[in-house]
């Protein structure tokens, strides 16, 4: 079941990133750290109603934030369309014990029903020129890598990737 986070997801969602941290170290890929995503970033998507949970047995195995908030580096992407209205979905993360199962994949698929439900036909994403998984991910399920920006302050690029629903 997918389903909208509440207050009380907030310590589940939270300990599912400090352990994907810890994997991400492992594989070379500083994309999150203490300083990002926040608590306080979840809070924020909870109280602005974006913030989405992946539940298994009772149990939160996965989160992902979808709303229409681009960056503003994403302004200097050349978008097949750039004026098009898009769904972008963010902190997508998966307890690192249950990966390899195909919730990241649901969670995207969900992501995409969203948009579709919302009358949206676009997607747009970013991930770490590091996070080789994420990346991986992105292209198995049908985006299209349109360029590299520099954000968050990080020495390396982000790729943006996007799906035409």
């Amino acid at each position: 079941m997918i389903r909208k986070a509440n207050k009380d997801d907030l310590v589940h969602i939270l300990q599912i990133v400090n352990d994907t941290i810890i994997v991400m170290k492992e594989e070379g890929n500083d994309q999150w750290n203490e300083q990002y995503p926040t608590s306080q970033i979840f809070q924020q998507d909870l109280e602005q109603g974006s913030l989405y949970v992946k539940e298994e047995e009772r149990q939160i195995v996965g989160s992902i934030t979808i709303d229409q908030n681009e960056a503003e580096e994403y302004n200097a992407i050349s978008w097949t369309y750039p004026n098009r209205k898009a769904v972008v979905f963010h902190r997508l993360c998966v307890n690192p014990s249950s990966r390899k199962g195909g919730l990241a994949t649901l969670l995207i698929q969900f992501a995409e029903n969203y948009a579709k439900s919302i009358g949206v036909q676009y997607m747009k994403i970013d991930t770490y020129s590091l996070n080789k998984k994420a990346q991986q991910l992105f292209l198995k399920n049908g985006y299209t890598n349109v360029g590299e920006m520099h954000y968050q302050g990080k020495e390396n690029g982000f790729y943006c990737y996007e799906k035409s629903l």
